[in-house]
């Protein structure tokens, strides 16, 4: 990696460093479960019964409550999944597409996604989910074999990583014995062990595969020792799919990213059929259509998978047509704004500084077009 490169990723992870330091933290909802769970395990009882939700971000926080002993560690820990989110959103646009420029126009779309660094301020999970769905597609980018590993652990921060199987499946489904790589078989095997001993687990203390918080938790009335059925999170009808595309598009829903990264996206995959991992990149986003779209409740976040494939896929268009740039800038305004008082708590002092990230994405903007205006090599 070129020293420009190094420096470039230094500064932008040191800017997100000190936002994430003066924000003012506010543990809410979900957020409890998950740290209850951390600490529970921190002090050796690993306890599904008493916490409901996806516990897989928990597990990294136990190593930082030990170090702390903060009751926000897995705030902290989401904190240092997303600096690690601006290294792999570099170099997943970069490989993709085989140039700097698009790693840093990659970059940019990540700062322009404020719900998951946003949201973590009050304990949700989200910058770890995209960490995974970020780590999963650049391991499926170049074929890394630990890829199961971390898409069963994605899993289990969230289950809507399951979706990006196809990007990785193939190369393993094929002549899995390859005496190249070993018996590659074990890594699926791996990730198989993972997941299920999670559901054991979660299965034997609750008698369900999942403590899921379901359609109940949102009244008020769920009794964490007594979850409904997973079944009653999936229903059938038109409904589900029409709110998935709410969630894409309409900014006041807390969407995750600018709708035109979305059309741009939509658009690429089905026009440039010469895009890597084009017909995967499809199927994981219909998979995830699917899903979300059966779900008797879902919101924008549930989306992520799909929105981190067609934002990278938009950077096709905007190599192409750098001033598209300008007007990704402007939509993502409306998408900074309905998230800024999220639940009526501001979690940075006033709204400039909250909008450092979006500051921070067009100061790269206008370097890349310096670097390019005075004829520096990007594209290597």
């Amino acid at each position: 990696m070129a020293k420009r490169e190094y420096l470039l990723i230094g500064i932008v992870a040191a800017v997100m460093l000190a936002y994430f330091i003066i924000a003012t933290p506010v543990m809410n909802d979900d957020g409890f479960h998950y740290e209850g769970f951390a600490e529970s395990l921190a002090h050796g009882k690993l306890d599904f019964k008493s916490f409901y939700g996806f516990q897989g971000l928990s597990f990294f926080a136990v190593p930082i409550f030990w170090l702390t002993r903060s009751h926000d560690s897995i705030i902290i820990m989401s904190a240092i999944f997303s600096l690690f989110s601006v290294l792999l959103a570099y170099f997943i646009g970069k490989e993709f597409y085989g140039n700097r420029r698009a790693g840093i126009y990659f970059l940019i779309l990540f700062l322009l996604t404020p719900y998951p660094y946003t949201t973590m301020m009050r304990g949700f999970q989200e910058a770890a989910l995209l960490f995974f769905i970020l780590l999963i597609i650049y391991g499926s980018l170049n074929k890394k074999l630990w890829t199961p590993v971390t898409w069963a652990v994605g899993g289990i921060v969230k289950p809507f990583a399951m979706v990006l199987f196809p990007l990785f499946i193939k190369d393993f489904w094929n002549n899995p014995f390859n005496k190249t790589h070993g018996r590659k078989i074990i890594w699926p095997i791996v990730a198989i062990v993972i997941g299920g001993a999670y559901l054991g687990a979660s299965y034997y203390q609750t008698g369900h595969l999942i403590n899921n918080a379901a359609i109940n938790s949102y009244q008020g009335n769920f009794d964490t020792g007594n979850p409904p059925p997973l079944a009653e999170s999936f229903t059938v009808g038109i409904k589900g799919y029409l709110r998935v595309a709410a969630n894409l598009l309409l900014s006041f829903r807390k969407i995750m990213i600018s709708p035109l990264v979305i059309v741009l996206g939509f658009l690429s995959l089905l026009f440039n059929k010469d895009l890597k991992l084009r017909k995967e990149i499809i199927l994981a986003i219909i998979l995830n259509f699917i899903l979300v779209g059966s779900l008797t409740f879902s919101f924008s976040k549930y989306l992520l998978p799909m929105t981190a494939l067609f934002a990278l896929a938009s950077v096709s268009y905007l190599l192409k047509h750098k001033w598209l740039m300008i007007f990704v800038f402007v939509d993502s305004l409306f998408v900074f704004l309905p998230i800024w008082n999220y639940f009526g708590h501001n979690y940075w002092s006033n709204i400039y500084l909250y909008l450092t990230p979006f500051w921070l994405a067009a100061a790269l903007f206008i370097y890349e077009r310096l670097l390019a205006k005075h004829s520096f090599n990007t594209n290597s």
